[in-house]
């Protein structure tokens, strides 16, 4: 999920609470993460928490305003992080979802990034293939649906959209390929 990876990523770079998790996301463009809102950012905190993947540090009160949590990530939570990047580029149906894992990609083996991300590409060059065969023998004979104006419009949209994310993924397949490359420590 792309909001624990946010705030796993986030949490590897310093303690924080939510709070300051949520203005991050904003300034980064971030806070697009689907179900975003302040009720799922401390839900998930507390998901975290009972995983022991982060741990409460320090709880501040001041007068009038909410208590405010600052979390810290644990061992668990580093290799949690590690596992979810991996997962994502297992799993994403858009390359919206892999924004996160982007950025903390530094969290993560770039080896096995680099191999997660030939297979998706793979696997959505044999998808954008097999819709062309498709489009294709369409063409050649009668469909129960006929072709008109409006189904090419949604196909030009479709396969537009997958040659679009297969190109940013190949860019970003070079960028961790550098990643590879870059002196560990």
């Amino acid at each position: 999920m792309s909001l624990h990876i946010a705030i796993l990523g986030f949490l590897c770079e310093g303690n924080h609470h939510p709070y300051d998790i949520k203005k991050m996301l904003k300034g980064m463009n971030l806070e697009n993460i689907p179900h975003l809102n302040d009720g799922s950012l401390y839900y998930s905190f507390e998901n975290l928490r009972k995983k022991g993947y982060v741990e409460k540090l320090e709880v501040t009160r001041e007068e009038n305003r909410p208590n405010k949590t600052t979390y810290g990530i644990t061992a668990l939570g580093r290799e949690a992080l590690e596992q979810e990047i991996y997962e994502s580029f297992k799993n994403f149906s858009s390359v919206k979802e892999l924004y996160a894992s982007t950025y903390f990609l530094k969290y993560a083996n770039a080896t096995k990034a680099a191999f997660l991300l030939e297979e998706s590409i793979r696997k959505l060059e044999e998808k954008l293939n097999y819709s062309r065969m498709l489009w294709d023998q369409a063409q050649e004979k009668p469909t129960p649906i006929p072709i008109d104006k409006g189904i090419r419009l949604i196909y030009d949209h479709a396969t537009s959209q997958m040659v679009l994310d297969i190109d940013w993924l190949r860019k970003l397949l070079d960028y961790v390929r550098t990643l590879e490359k870059a002196p560990q420590g």
